[in-house]
């Protein structure tokens, strides 16, 4: 992954690279993290949470696998709703695994500032099942006064009925999978609701007493052009929304095809890039994450930029805890049966070298967009020439105090976080 050296930054810049990573998981794939072997897993995990946690800044997701429809434009882990008694028995093991855990002297030593419960769809499953899940976190977890709790939702799956029981959970975040407005492209994607339903969906939201509401957009779906994508912004900015998050089309092998074009790639996010840092109250966040400066910033998409501790329940879930990542099988039912302790359940488990931590900071530039430059040895000692080279590209810029993404630089930011992560292997590796 190199910067095209012949690229017209100003007039192209789509071609500042030959191709674009579309997600920070993507470009830390690089990263130097070694297998722990099976054998070995339990110990550490257990070592970990015996010991104070070394961050303050902590968060909590939840996977929920079950779909009543399966998306194919989905990379994640999901499968069809199963039979009541699968879904219960899930859902059974799933509080042992998060009781069990909130016992450790590393789950007790600090708050966590938000929760995200998604899927799947977590809305598919009883509303019995989704809140006993919330209010158990709730009991047995130190969370922050303010502590964020989202719960993601298709838009077919709203109800008043459901607003209410959620928000007596004490859920004060719902997050609705739109994609998109256009009744055609999303019948194209497996969604069943039209325009009219998803903004009566995000009405009774509203009148359900949810402050915090967001929507996913996603650009480079097939039928979708500049006027049907300046069309859903437009319908944006008139719903009772606060947050929003734009991104491009991410599939996994044998489902949608992405069109390979990054010059149009570029002006659909350059489009949705303008028009929601221009919406009245809103700024950007991240470079995919826009909304409403009181209240419009999601805490946990925020958290993997600010390199939050991650504890992650559920099949297919992913955290991560100090210097150890942990991936959680998808098998639902291999998860029902030896799930219940987390240091013990099916997982995949990595660990990168301690000399990560102090590297790690350099991502606030390509992640959260801006990185303090005064007094910053770290960056200029070993990413000091990778920083001339993005500014000689017109990626970022600086002013007296930091590093800033420029537009462009945001469209190429997880390109960016790729520089840095060959680097930090190289730095570690030797």
């Amino acid at each position: 992954m190199k910067i095209n050296n012949a690229a017209v930054a100003p007039s192209e810049p789509w071609t500042i690279f030959n191709n674009r990573m579309r997600s920070a998981n993507q470009a830390r794939h690089i990263l130097p993290y070694k297998p722990v072997p099976h054998t070995e897993r339990h110990h550490l995990l257990k070592s970990l949470f015996q010991n104070n946690s070394t961050l303050n800044d902590r968060v909590i997701y939840v996977h929920i696998p079950f779909c009543k429809s399966l998306c194919p434009f989905c990379i994640y882990s999901k499968q069809k709703m199963d039979y009541r008694e699968t879904i219960n028995a899930y859902c059974d093991t799933l509080l042992k695994q998060i009781q069990n855990v909130s016992a450790s002297v590393w789950a007790q030593s600090a708050p966590f500032k938000a929760i995200f419960l998604g899927g799947g769809t977590p809305t598919a499953i009883p509303a019995e099942n989704l809140t006993e899940i919330i209010r158990s976190i709730r009991k047995y977890y130190p969370l922050t006064t303010d502590c964020e709790i989202t719960v993601e939702s298709t838009v077919s799956e709203i109800t008043s009925e459901l607003c209410a029981k959620l928000k007596y959970a004490g859920v004060n975040r719902i997050s609705l999978g739109v994609q998109s407005f256009n009744t055609k492209i999303r019948k194209k994607l497996g969604r069943i609701s039209n325009t009219e339903k998803i903004l009566e969906a995000l009405d009774t939201i509203k009148k359900s007493g949810f402050n915090n509401i967001a929507i996913d957009l996603i650009y480079m779906l097939e039928g979708q052009t500049m006027e049907t994508w300046r069309n859903d912004l437009q319908l944006l900015s008139g719903a009772p929304i606060n947050g929003c998050s734009i991104y491009p089309l991410i599939t996994k092998p044998g489902n949608l095809k992405v069109p390979e074009n990054l010059e149009q790639e570029y002006h659909f996010f350059a489009e949705a890039d303008n028009f929601l840092a221009e919406l009245n109250g809103w700024k950007r966040f991240t470079p995919v994450q826009y909304g409403h400066s009181k209240n419009g910033n999601a805490r946990y998409v925020t958290s993997h930029g600010q390199n939050a501790d991650m504890l992650a329940f559920g099949t297919g879930a992913g955290g991560r805890i100090h210097n150890f990542m942990y991936l959680q099988g998808t098998a639902v039912n291999e998860f029902i049966k030896n799930g219940q302790n987390l240091t013990k359940a099916p997982m995949i488990g990595m660990v990168i070298d301690e000399k990560f931590l102090e590297f790690r900071e350099i991502f606030g530039l390509s992640e959260r967009m801006q990185l303090e430059k005064n007094g910053n040895v770290m960056a200029k000692q070993y990413f000091g020439d990778i920083i001339e080279d993005l500014i000689h590209a017109e990626l970022v810029v600086e002013d007296e105090n930091n590093w800033l993404l420029t537009k462009t630089g945001r469209f190429w930011a997880a390109n960016i976080s790729t520089l840095f992560s060959g680097r930090i292997a190289k730095l570690i590796n030797g």
